[in-house]
């Protein structure tokens, strides 16, 4: 009897071991792990191994908690449909957790679903925050995380990309969006926004045909509304204006974006219309949720802004720089910005020909 009891006991352990065996065998765990540029991928099935500015990271299946370290990185996975766990801003805004973050999270905010962790600025996440926070991965922009990437891959796997493959070339979502995608495996969706996008322009062109006709040429440029002044002709809506058919117009003697220019210049410019991008971080975080509201007043006492027939004619718009040059510049950024032109520019062929 003691020897069946024993031989019954032992079966059933048996068996019961054999049926753990079996799930564990049977489920396929989410895992990311980072590896150099030399390592070999792994062969499950659900991994790949992606290939970015600092190296070839192997990711399987979809990360879910996800640590997002700037805002172009941030526009790129709202619209591959995942949402960040973890946010570094473009500068400090003292938050600890972004509980309401259609109100915190310029432009992009009202995408977010989840109450990203705060972790400081782009420049300079919090790596005491991150450590908490356990992400399973951590994406970012090399020419923003490169020296910290030693750290960050200690906390978590980390993926750093550049959206600018040329030097001379414009920065470019489409330039990077699908290693993102492939890092969250959402490489189908990927392909679909870039799929999108000439259709979104070829919409923008038709509804912004009677000002293409009127007024093609367009001077983009960026100003504190204080101390200075540069041209945005390597900016996010330079990019889609020009792809729509406008002519970005730049002072004689400049070549290309430079970094600033002299306002003295700006009546010598030979242009329809003047797009103003103005900083609303420039002074601090609190701008940067609150944004100033320009009014006219403050360039009509620019007797130089005041000459310029754009001006005169009431072809001279403001709007806000963290959207328009190339904070965010990402497929949900081109969205707002194709949806805002027609509203911005139609209004003045509307009064010319009522006129």
């Amino acid at each position: 009897m003691i020897f069946r009891s024993m031989f019954r006991t032992l079966r059933n352990f048996a068996y019961g071991l054999l049926v753990v065996l079996l799930i564990a065998a049977c489920q396929t765990p989410t895992s990311i792990k980072q590896s150099s540029p030399t390592s070999v991928p792994a062969s499950a099935d659900n991994c790949r191994t992606v290939e970015h500015e600092m190296g070839v990271t192997e990711v399987c299946g979809q990360p879910q908690k996800i640590a997002v370290l700037s805002a172009h990185i941030l526009d790129n996975i709202l619209a591959l449909g995942a949402q960040p766990a973890g946010y570094a801003e473009v500068i400090e805004v003292n938050l600890q957790t972004y509980d309401n973050p259609t109100e915190q999270i310029p432009h992009l905010g009202k995408w977010v679903t989840t109450k990203p962790v705060g972790l400081g600025t782009r420049p300079s996440p919090s790596l005491e925050r991150l450590t908490q926070l356990k992400p399973d991965i951590i994406l970012g922009e090399s020419w923003a995380n490169s020296d910290e990437y030693s750290s960050l891959s200690q906390i978590a796997p980390t993926l750093l990309f550049n959206d600018r493959k040329n030097p001379n070339e414009p920065q470019s979502w489409q330039q990077n969006i699908e290693g993102v995608a492939q890092a969250l495996g959402r490489e189908a969706r990927g392909k679909e926004l870039l799929a999108a996008y000439d259709r979104q322009i070829a919409q923008a062109r038709t509804a912004l045909e009677p000002v293409l006709k009127a007024h093609p040429r367009i001077l983009l440029i960026n100003s504190d509304l204080d101390t200075y002044v540069g041209l945005s002709a390597d900016s996010t809506a330079s990019r889609l204006l020009k792809d729509i058919g406008f002519e970005i117009v730049v002072p004689p003697g400049a070549e290309g974006n430079v970094q600033s220019i002299s306002w003295e210049i700006l009546p010598q410019v030979e242009s329809d219309i003047v797009i103003l991008m103005y900083c609303t971080s420039c002074s601090g975080g609190d701008d940067l949720l609150n944004p100033l509201d320009p009014s006219q007043k403050q360039w009509t006492e620019r007797p130089l802004i005041e000459s310029m027939d754009a001006f005169q004619k009431g072809r001279f718009f403001f709007v806000d720089m963290y959207l328009w040059t190339s904070v965010t510049r990402g497929p949900l950024t081109d969205q707002l910005i194709l949806e805002a032109l027609p509203d911005l520019l139609l209004p003045t062929v509307a009064e010319e020909q009522q006129g």
